[in-house]
């Protein structure tokens, strides 16, 4: 039966997201339902769409336009993903969203000012969202129990940032942020006893200068980051607010306030289940554990719940200094 009053729950009611490769989706009756595709016997698992925000389509992933239309009416966000790959996210044309977040965001997209106090509320989630979130997934997966030195580089990272005086500014302090974390968690997983560690997106095969553990780990750092930009869109796509609309990374990169909004969780989810996949010797299937301790994560924090929560920082924010519209 088709749904014509729009999505019946809201995106923060729902379960966070469902990941499917090597799966063929359809509509069986009223019901989205998927199939492995090397599953000899065919057995048919029910999609809960209803109740669901984000479906990633992994690799080898096939679905039917019918099942994108009911997935559309309920208003479930489709990414799709996959190892080395860029994401990809669709979301239907609806007229049931409120415009009300997207005209708070225009002027402050449109202000240097307003852009520069919107990142700094950005960078200050981003710190206390390792503290809270970053250090107990530290304390669990990577079995370590003094974080002191984590917290110290979240609080130090707060602090510099009320100095801060623009953009290109922040934007370095950032970057020292991101260096010090990637060398801390290369550390509490004894990674860095095998040297350096030396973040690269896109590690491949080819890059021959890397041991086996530092290029899993940025390959599941690649993985994660696509899987955080999915639900950061989803977010934006429920809020109305267009995903280009940047106030950090780059006004002319397309889908930039994404990875704005996706840079306010994505370390803190991240970076120590990617670093604790190489302390299990046992694993010979690390990105399927990654890529499920990720979804549970997600569902555990109520993710898109903290990632509108983060919008609203951003518009209070940047609504309330004065506005300064670049020429």
């Amino acid at each position: 039966m088709r749904n014509k009053g729009g999505p019946r729950l809201l995106v923060t009611d729902r379960e966070g997201a469902l990941y499917l490769e090597r799966s063929r989706i359809r509509v069986e009756g009223n019901r989205i339902v998927y199939y492995i595709t090397n599953d000899e016997y065919r057995k048919e698992y029910n999609i809960p769409h209803v109740n669901l925000a984000v479906l990633f389509l992994g690799q080898g992933t096939s679905i039917t336009q019918d099942a994108i239309r009911l997935l559309g009416e309920e208003g479930v966000h489709l990414a799709v993903t996959g190892t080395g790959g860029s994401p990809l996210h669709m979301g239907s044309l609806t007229t049931y969203t409120a415009t009300n977040h997207f005209r708070e965001m225009l002027p402050i997209y449109q202000s240097t000012n307003r852009s520069l106090a919107a990142a700094k509320a950005l960078m200050r989630d981003r710190g206390n969202c390792m503290m809270k979130i970053g250090n107990a997934k530290v304390k669990r997966f990577l079995r370590v129990r003094d974080v002191s030195r984590l917290e110290q580089i979240c609080k130090k990272l707060i602090t510099r940032i009320e100095a801060v005086q623009s953009i290109q500014e922040l934007l370095g302090v950032e970057g020292q942020f991101s260096k010090t974390c990637y060398a801390e968690f290369a550390r509490l997983s004894g990674i860095s006893k095998q040297g350096e560690f030396r973040r690269l997106t896109g590690a491949s095969n080819d890059d021959i200068d890397m041991t086996d553990h530092v290029k899993q780990v940025n390959q599941l750092i690649d993985h994660g980051n696509y899987l955080c930009y999915g639900m950061a869109g989803a977010a934006l796509w429920a809020l109305g607010i267009p995903p280009h609309m940047s106030i950090f990374h780059g006004k002319t990169r397309a889908g930039g306030l994404v990875f704005d909004l996706a840079d306010g969780f994505k370390d803190a989810f991240v970076l120590p289940l990617a670093f604790a996949s190489i302390m299990s010797t046992k694993d010979k299937t690390p990105e399927k554990t990654f890529r499920a301790r990720m979804i549970d994560a997600f569902d555990d924090s109520r993710i898109l719940r903290q990632a509108i929560d983060t919008v609203n920082h951003i518009i209070s924010a940047g609504g309330k200094v004065e506005s300064v519209v670049d020429a």
